[in-house]
């Protein structure tokens, strides 16, 4: 219990950092793909019922925060908030089938 909670304390830094760091970059209003697929990401991940099938989609959000930077500095500042909206969206549901 106390390893999952720090797991999710960790990533819930790391996640609020990131937002800082790109809120302080700016954005140019595009990225409306990449919310999309976030959207569609955290549907998917909510709509499993066992961990192993949450696995990919939290991958993705992780992936997307590591090799698509650009991409997520590039979203306006609604964009990236729904962005991070469904990537805890997605963590959250992967904790609940945990």
């Amino acid at each position: 219990m106390l390893k999952t909670r720090m797991r999710r304390a960790f990533r819930l830094s790391v996640i609020t950092a990131l937002a800082a760091a790109l809120s302080a970059c700016g954005g140019d209003g595009g990225g409306s793909d990449l919310v999309e697929e976030s959207t569609e990401k955290a549907d998917a991940a909510c709509a499993c019922e066992n961990f192993g099938c949450t696995k990919d989609y939290i991958r993705w959000f992780n992936e997307v925060s590591i090799a698509r930077e650009d991409d997520l500095s590039a979203l306006s500042p609604e964009d990236y908030d729904t962005y991070l909206g469904n990537s805890l969206r997605a963590g959250d549901c992967q904790e609940t089938v945990r």
